[in-house]
């Protein structure tokens, strides 16, 4: 096992929003995988290319399950996370649809996961926000934002959110990022029928074993050492879709 460390071994910083967007001075980082092992202390989480990485725990690190949910649970003030990609026309369509904890990585940024797209570069979004309107008739575009919902075509949502920088007329990035410039987006976003949706929800230090399916998200501590804050696990074989 190493030290979880920013390297090959550690994927996407969650608090990416564009170029644009100035810099997060304690990047968030996060890790998809299996726990090998946990204790009290620490987390070893076993990645995609086989390798273990070992991270310390936070002392005050969040653990959470998800559960699935169907898309006419969702309502308006409900706080959502959406991946998406390009559809046609240029309207976002959903492949993941997560209810979270409300201001939970809230903004509209690239994202490096969706089912549909084989590659972090190929266009994937996430979009965190609000729910202000759902529509529930079907429609074929979708992408990965997190935002607020304000409105929504059928089987769509319109989310609203708090993003970091205005970019080529967009509000994008996360609306935590130090420095930046304050902005309200709307994403509309078409939900196909199949799009899993999921919600993710607190749970137990216990209840995070060996063998669970894990998302981590990892930030520095005050010596500027990398530690686990969240831990969300998979529960009854329903998986972190992030």
């Amino acid at each position: 096992m190493r030290l979880l460390a920013f390297s090959a071994a550690v994927f996407a910083l969650l608090m990416e929003g564009s170029a644009a967007v100035a810099a997060d001075p304690a990047p968030r980082v996060i890790v998809r995988g299996t726990i090998a092992g946990i204790d009290a202390k620490a987390v070893s989480i076993t990645v995609a290319d086989g390798t273990t990485v070992t991270s310390p725990l936070a002392p005050a690190t969040s653990f959470s399950t998800v559960e699935p949910r169907r898309f006419e649970q969702i309502k308006p003030t409900d706080f959502v996370g959406v991946t998406s990609v390009p559809g046609p026309n240029g309207v976002l369509m959903a492949q993941e649809i997560h209810l979270l904890p409300k201001g939970f990585g809230e903004g509209s940024y690239a994202w490096d996961h969706a089912p549909a797209v084989p590659k972090p570069d190929a266009g994937a979004n996430m979009t965190n926000g609000t729910v202000a309107v759902v529509h529930k008739d079907s429609s074929p575009a979708y992408t990965m934002t997190n935002a607020s919902v304000t409105a929504s075509s059928p089987l769509s949502l319109k989310l609203s959110y708090q993003g970091s920088s205005v970019v080529g007329g967009k509000c994008v990035g996360h609306a935590l990022v130090p420095g930046g410039t304050p902005c309200t987006g709307v994403a509309a976003i078409d939900v196909p029928p199949w799009t899993p949706v999921v919600a993710v929800v607190p749970a137990k230090a216990s209840e995070v074993h060996a063998g669970l399916a894990v998302f981590a998200i990892t930030s520095r501590d005050a010596q500027g050492k990398p530690v686990v804050v969240s831990l969300i696990v998979e529960k009854n074989g329903v998986k972190p879709l992030f």
